[in-house]
């Protein structure tokens, strides 16, 4: 048997871009983080239609066709929202979403990744194995970085923390042209890969198989679940966190550390706290991993 835990929280936005899918039918589960154009469409549209179309499908397309049948219904969304087709609309104005979705068979599991949703595997000798790479955080990073180091230009270490959000604010203003120019970036090689209802949308998908020899745990996770104040691998020590105390745990410490840092002086970050979804599949009977006998 497989044991199924989830969260799924909004963050500080008005709005949760997250979405997640749990399909018992086809065993395939999904995180999915909506991002919202820069001055365009929701992330939430691009979430939404691909949860749709993963959570409501029991045919027998494969699961990368489903993946793309979720990119061309996005494609379309766009459409009906914009009255364009998709490669007419500039990319930092399109509804956009990163995708971590899995599907578990009798003695493989099949993935898909796009964007800064992630995928782990734990196997019962301890041994972690990360299935997806974030290009999107190296990008998030120089941004972040030059945004705090304006701030530090004009305030001094024993600023107040009203004092120092006031400065936020107006410097954030300042890096929204490097935050679009990222978003031209996407599903090309000096970029990242995002669902966008493009063609190019599943040249940049990563996708593969691996079997479920000794497989203990699956995780997937969104990126508003990252550990914050990780010198070194974040991603991989937020799934060493996630699968030795669960993502309830993670979720309430990422919560905690958030909480403590609510002028965002301590944890360099965009918003006070990003929407947090995550999925883990535990194996109850560690003989057999996730590999089922054949009846």
């Amino acid at each position: 048997m497989i044991h199924i835990s989830k969260v799924h929280k909004q963050g500080s936005a008005p709005t949760n871009e997250d979405a997640y899918v749990e399909n018992l039918g086809r065993k395939l589960f999904a995180v999915i983080d909506g991002a919202t154009g820069v001055g365009g469409l929701p992330g939430k549209i691009a979430a939404e239609t691909m949860q749709h179309r993963l959570d409501n499908t029991n045919t027998g397309a494969s699961f990368i066709d489903l993946i793309h049948q979720g990119n061309r219904d996005l494609a379309e969304r766009t459409k009906q929202e914009l009255g364009q087709e998709i490669n007419a609309i500039s990319k930092e104005k399109r509804s956009t979403c990163g995708i971590a979705a899995i599907q578990i068979h009798e003695t493989y599991m099949e993935y898909a990744q796009s964007g800064d949703c992630m995928i782990f595997v734990k196997y019962q000798d301890g041994g972690i194995q990360a299935l997806s790479y974030d290009h999107v955080m190296r990008l998030d990073e120089k941004v972040i970085s030059d945004l705090y180091e304006a701030i530090s230009g004009r305030i001094g270490a024993d600023v107040s923390g009203e004092a120092f959000q006031k400065v936020y604010q107006e410097e954030k203003e300042q890096v929204i042209p490097a935050l679009a120019a990222n978003r031209r970036k996407l599903n090309t090689v000096q970029g990242y890969s995002i669902m966008d209802g493009t063609a190019e949308a599943m040249d940049f998908l990563s996708y593969g198989r691996i079997p479920l020899q000794q497989v203990e745990k699956v995780l997937l996770l969104t990126d508003g679940m990252q550990l914050y104040g990780v010198d070194g691998d974040v991603w991989r020590d937020t799934a060493m966190y996630a699968m030795e105390y669960g993502i309830e745990r993670l979720l309430k410490y990422v919560v905690q550390q958030e909480e403590s840092d609510i002028y965002l002086q301590r944890y360099p970050r965009f918003k006070y706290a990003d929407d947090k979804t995550a999925i883990l599949l535990e194996c109850s009977d560690e003989e057999r991993g996730f590999i089922e006998k054949s009846k």
